[in-house]
């Protein structure tokens, strides 16, 4: 992150240390002018603000690499921190991971609770523990079955919480700001996030085994969610193997996902796709039956990469906490 000559200069060039050293951890001035472009003179006048909000610490004993000991800054990453709460299904039910987290990502707390102990008066005290022992939580980040859309979770897998304005009654209740994302958008989302690729189209399909489908797109590292954020809810498409129809069986599973994939492929031609399935019974031979009827189908250049998601659970986590760091950075700047 390069500095340059905006209108505000030192609210930017602020911008610039931080950043520097939250993706360094540590750095001396030199070092942070030399990556920077900012002269010491610069720097050495922007750091105290960074010290007095408490953003940043000098480090208490720094390596000495020869003559006089200079000072380390270093990122202090509990400066804010961030609640991360997961509805995901494990064993055919929804469950709730709450996860505390700091600005570098590290999870610090979890704990997860069954579907009966999530109710909405359940929920408001489970949070109200955690932000009364964590008071620095400045982000809570739902990940939700679902959809928001103005301002209710109007498509949501989870009953207790259907058609809730959970953003507002969260805000209002705890006084905290509050981000609410889709399960497969913010798993795609963690997903990329690990590749940090430019210009690159992800997206990832979900199929849980108790519930529908879902697909998630993630373009130059930004999630798209489409005017009412229904971008992805690709069970409304007339396909003829409709996996609105529970339990999956695998044929169905099988053919349903060359449909989607076709979709995909026709609207978006990403550059990899990602299918998570809870369905033990979907393979790789499975897949690669389908990637070899794709190459029939679109002829003219190499298909995109299709895999099999390894751990939806940890990129969901991942695409979560990404979204809570990139919230808590723009607050503070």
């Amino acid at each position: 992150m390069r500095s340059h000559r905006p209108k505000n200069i030192k609210s930017h060039n602020l911008n610039v240390l931080r950043y520097l050293l939250r993706e360094n951890r540590f750095l001396s001035t030199k070092k942070i002018s030399d990556i920077s472009g900012l002269s010491v003179v610069s720097i050495n006048k922007l750091l105290p603000e960074l010290l007095e909000t408490g953003e940043i610490t000098i480090q208490k004993n720094p390596a000495i690499t020869g003559g006089r000991r200079a000072a380390v800054y270093e990122f202090n990453p509990n400066f804010n921190l961030i609640l991360v709460v997961k509805f995901s299904e494990i064993d055919k039910e929804i469950q709730g991971s709450f996860h505390v987290c700091n600005l570098f990502g590290e999870v610090i707390k979890e704990k997860s609770y069954q579907k009966h102990e999530l109710t909405w008066e359940m929920l408001k005290q489970h949070l109200s523990l955690f932000i009364e022992k964590y008071p620095m939580i400045k982000w809570i980040i739902f990940g939700i079955p679902g959809v928001e859309i103005e301002g209710k979770l109007k498509i949501m897998d989870f009953e207790p919480l259907y058609l809730l304005n959970l953003r507002e009654l969260i805000q209002e209740e705890f006084g905290v700001d509050v981000w609410i994302e889709n399960d497969i958008n913010a798993t795609t989302l963690g997903y990329a996030a690990q590749l940090k690729l430019e210009d690159e189209i992800y997206v990832s399909l979900y199929y849980p085994e108790s519930y529908l489908l879902g697909v998630g797109i993630v373009y130059d590292g930004k999630l798209f969610r489409g005017k009412h954020g229904l971008s992805g809810e690709i069970q409304h498409l007339p396909l003829q193997n409709n996996q609105n129809s529970l339990p999956k069986a695998h044929d169905n599973l099988v053919k349903n996902i060359q449909e989607v994939l076709q979709t995909v492929i026709s609207l978006y031609d990403p550059t990899k796709i990602v299918i998570y399935t809870n369905s033990s019974g979907f393979s790789i031979a499975d897949l690669k039956r389908i990637q070899l009827e794709l190459t029939t189908i679109f002829p003219y250049f190499e298909l995109a990469d299709l895999e099999l998601g390894e751990n939806f659970q940890k990129d969901y986590l991942q695409g979560l906490i990404h979204i809570g760091i990139e919230q808590s950075i723009n607050d503070i700047q």
